[in-house]
């Protein structure tokens, strides 16, 4: 028996969906941000 064997373990990502992923989101692992630039700049000005 091989050593690593004894040591192996499973890996689960539990991530939730805020849009619908389509193939470059589910192939790359990177998601894109959808929201307007000038919308983010104002929530973050507003704290």
């Amino acid at each position: 028996k091989d050593e690593q064997e004894d040591y192996y373990h499973w890996h689960l990502q539990i991530i939730p969906r805020l849009t619908t992923p389509a193939g470059f989101e589910m192939g790359s692992g990177i998601y894109i941000n959808v929201s307007f630039p000038e919308e983010t700049a104002q929530f973050l000005r507003e704290g």
